[in-house]
C-alpha cells in the first residue's frame, strides 16, 4: 500500500491537473503544481538522509507550505509528526524528542529559530522558504525527480498525532496507512467533496482541519487556507470563494453567530458545516440552523479515531428542531463502518440510557500509542478503543455525550457531568460560554463551580445565574459558586480545558482530579 498522503494528491494531479488544489490569500496551486513541489521537497529530504520510517516533525503554520510539507514527508517515506505552532518551546521540544524526529521543519522565519532549538541538532532544522538559506527544501527547480516507490503493508506507521492537552502531558497517537486512508475516504465520501468545490481550512491544519485538507485530495476540492479563524476573515472567505464545506467547534460557531456581519453576508454556498470536538448547547445549534439553514452535521470522533463514529446529518437536525429539540444535544447514531458500545466500569455493556465509557471499533481507529504500552493496555482491549469519554445511547440509537472521565464531579455521592450544567447556563441570554468543574468541599467532597463569560454588553449576577440553573437541573448539579471571566482557557482548536480551571482550587490537595490516585 502507498502512503495515502502521497498517493491521493498524486492521483488528484492525474485526474484534475489544472484544478485548484489550495488557495492561500492571493497565492494558489493547482493539483499538478502541488504534486511537483511536494516531489521536489521529498527528494530534498531523501538527499539529506531521511530513511524510511523516520519521523519528521512540522511546526504548523497554515499556508501552502504546510500542505506541501505533509505530502512530501509521506512521499519521502517518512512519518509525519505535526506540532501546533502555538505550543511553547518546551512542548515542541517534548514532541520532537518523544517522537525521535530526524528533522524538524519550519514554515516561517520565526519557527526556524524554534526548530533549531528543539531539533536534535541545529543542522536538522529545515525550512520551506528562502528564510531557511541553505536548508530551504523548496530551493530546487527543474523537472521533479523520480522517487522510489514506497509500497508498504497497510499497518505501516503513517503519522504520530500528539493530543491537544486537555488532560495534561501530550501523548502520541499513531495512525497507519490503513487508518489514515479510511478516515480520508470517510470524510470525502460522507460529505461529497467534488472538483471545483471549496473547503475551508481556518483552524490548524495539523489537527481538526487536516480532515478538510486531506479529504479534499480525494474529491478534487480546493482547500481555502486561513491563518486567522476569527469571524471577519472566515465570513469574507466563505463569501469570496463560495466555500461549501466547513469544520468547526461549538465555540467557533458561537463566535460566528455573534458577529453582526453574519446576518448580511452571502453564505449560501455552504452545503455542510460539521461541528464536533466538544458538546454543543441546543440553543446554539438552534441558532445555527436558523441562520445557516439545513447544513449542520455532527458526530463523535477524536484524535484516536478521526473519522466520525456516530453521525447526525442535516435532515436529522431539521427533524429534531421540529419534533424533538432535546435531540439537538446528541452526536448522532452509530454510522458507517464504525461500531460503538457503551461500557460500564466492569467492562460489561451498559443498559439503554445508562452512562458509561464510549468504546469504538472502526477502521480509522489508532493501532496504538507511541512508546506507551501501558496506555495501549488501558485503552485498547479486544479490538475496541476505550475513548475516555462518557456517554449514553438511548433506545432510538442516538448517543449523548456526558463528559470526559476526569471531568466528572462527585458531590455528596451524586455524579455531576459538567456538560449538562454548561448547557443549562448556555440557555441564559447573557451567557456566552462557561466551564464547569469540581472544587474541594469539606462537606460534599467536591462542589460544583462555574466560570462564566458573558456576552458583549450583557449583564448578569451570580445569584441570577444560580437561580436560572436551579430551574433546569437537579439541586445537586447547581453550582455552589460562579465567577465571571473575560475568557476561558482553550486548546488551539477551541475546546475548553477544564483542568486549567480546576488546578488553582486544588493547590495543596493530594487529589486534583476525582478518581485519581
Amino acid at each position: 500500500m502507498k502512503h495515502p498522503y502521497s498517493h491521493y494528491p498524486a492521483r488528484a494531479a492525474r485526474h484534475w491537473p489544472d484544478a485548484v488544489a489550495a488557495i492561500d490569500g492571493e497565492r494558489q496551486l493547482s493539483f499538478a503544481e502541488l504534486d511537483v513541489q511536494a516531489t521536489r521537497v521529498a527528494a530534498a529530504l531523501i538527499a539529506r538522509g531521511l530513511q524510511v520510517g523516520e519521523r519528521v516533525a512540522v511546526i504548523q503554520y497554515n499556508g501552502l507550505e504546510f500542505v506541501i510539507a505533509v505530502i512530501a514527508i509521506a512521499r519521502a517515506g517518512g512519518v509525519l509528526c505535526p506540532m501546533l505552532g502555538v505550543l511553547t518551546e518546551r512542548e515542541h521540544r517534548f514532541i520532537a524528542s518523544d517522537s525521535d524526529a530526524r528533522f524538524v521543519l519550519a514554515l516561517t522565519r520565526e519557527h526556524l529559530e524554534r526548530a533549531r532549538a528543539v531539533a536534535p541538532t541545529p543542522q536538522q532544522a529545515l525550512g520551506l522558504g528562502t528564510f531557511a538559506g541553505p536548508n530551504d527544501l523548496l530551493a530546487s527547480t527543474g523537472a521533479p525527480p523520480t522517487l522510489p516507490a514506497f509500497d508498504r503493508p497497510p499497518d505501516t506507521l503513517a503519522q504520530i498525532l500528539y493530543t491537544s492537552g486537555t488532560t495534561g502531558q501530550p501523548k502520541g497517537v499513531t495512525h497507519s496507512f490503513a487508518s489514515v486512508s479510511a478516515a480520508m475516504n470517510f470524510w470525502a465520501t460522507t460529505f461529497g467533496h467534488r472538483p471545483g468545490e471549496r473547503v475551508l481550512g481556518q483552524l490548524p491544519l495539523s489537527h481538526f482541519c487536516a480532515r478538510a485538507m486531506d479529504s479534499a485530495w480525494i474529491g478534487g476540492a480546493a482547500l481555502v487556507i486561513l491563518r486567522d479563524p476569527s469571524p471577519k476573515p472566515v465570513i469574507e472567505a466563505i463569501a469570496r470563494h463560495r466555500v461549501a464545506f466547513m469544520l468547526g467547534v461549538p465555540t467557533f460557531l458561537r463566535m460566528l453567530l455573534d458577529d453582526p456581519a453574519t446576518e448580511t453576508a452571502d453564505l449560501s454556498s455552504l452545503r455542510n458545516i460539521v461541528y464536533a470536538a466538544a458538546p454543543a448547547a441546543p440553543t446554539l445549534v438552534e441558532r445555527a440552523i436558523k441562520r445557516f439553514g439545513p447544513v449542520l452535521n455532527t458526530g463523535f470522533g477524536q484524535t484516536e479515531a478521526y473519522g466520525l463514529c456516530t453521525y447526525m446529518g442535516a435532515a436529522e437536525h431539521a427533524q429534531a428542531l421540529a419534533d424533538n429539540p432535546t435531540r439537538l444535544t446528541s452526536v448522532g447514531r452509530e454510522f458507517g463502518a464504525a461500531q460503538v458500545m457503551i461500557r460500564a466500569e466492569n467492562g460489561e455493556p451498559c443498559a439503554i440510557g445508562e452512562v458509561g465509557e464510549i468504546c469504538i471499533c472502526a477502521p480509522w481507529a489508532t493501532p496504538g500509542f507511541w512508546k506507551n504500552p501501558e496506555l495501549d493496555a488501558r485503552r485498547l482491549k479486544g479490538g475496541w478503543l476505550l475513548t475516555g469519554d462518557l456517554g449514553r445511547i438511548e433506545a432510538d440509537g442516538y448517543m449523548y455525550l456526558a463528559d470526559r472521565k476526569e471531568d466528572m464531579i462527585i458531590s455528596g455521592g451524586y455524579t455531576v457531568y459538567p456538560a449538562e450544567v454548561e448547557h443549562a447556563l448556555a440557555a441564559h441570554p447573557a451567557v456566552a460560554e462557561s466551564g464547569v468543574f469540581a472544587v474541594p468541599d469539606d462537606k460534599w467532597g467536591e462542589a460544583v463551580h462555574a466560570a462564566v463569560v458573558l456576552r458583549a454588553g450583557a449583564q448578569a449576577t451570580e445569584a441570577e445565574l444560580i437561580a436560572f440553573v436551579k430551574e433546569r437541573v437537579a439541586y445537586f448539579k447547581v453550582p455552589k459558586a460562579i465567577h465571571f471571566s473575560d475568557a476561558l482557557p482553550k486548546t488551539p482548536v477551541g475546546k475548553i480545558i477544564r483542568r486549567v480551571l480546576r488546578e488553582p482550587h486544588w493547590a495543596g490537595y493530594e487529589r486534583r482530579v476525582h478518581g485519581a490516585g
